[in-house]
């Protein structure tokens, strides 16, 4: 996580999710408040989700399996401002039996911003534990 010339995500399919600095994501002097970056790049994992055609709620519903963060690591190289147009790159860095790592790039321009890894396990909703991934959910990540 250290490169900040750009360079495409691998090295599974990944997706550019644009997004922009808003008046709540900032503090007084219009420098987006270091939290808000898990809200973005939450949904671009979302999105990304959502377009390899994992659905949320029938994976709830049907096999009682969801995803909880267990870790995130998060290097800021430069900060975003109020208004700036921002582009978060993301692939899956990691895909185990149970676990997915997101990695992510956050851009404006060509300035790069933010690298990220977030984590996430697969858990049984009834009994909050570890399970492995649905079959669905595997078949699903390129």
């Amino acid at each position: 996580m250290a490169s900040t010339e750009r360079e495409a995500p691998a090295p599974r399919e990944g997706l550019v999710h644009p997004t922009r600095a808003g008046y709540g994501d900032t503090d007084q002097s219009g420098i987006v408040h270091h939290a808000v970056y898990l809200r973005w790049l939450e949904d671009a994992r979302a999105t990304w989700l959502r377009e390899h055609g994992i659905d949320f709620r029938a994976m709830e519903r049907d096999e009682r399996a969801g995803f909880a963060v267990w870790k995130a690591d998060l290097r800021y190289h430069r900060p975003a401002f109020l208004d700036d147009a921002l582009a978060i790159e993301l692939w899956v860095g990691d895909l185990g039996r149970a676990k997915i790592r997101f990695d992510y790039r956050v851009w404006r321009d060509e300035t790069l911003l933010l690298e990220a890894q977030v984590h996430l396990a697969c858990i049984d909703l009834d009994r909050l534990r570890a399970r492995g991934l649905p079959a669905s959910v595997r078949a699903a990540i390129p």
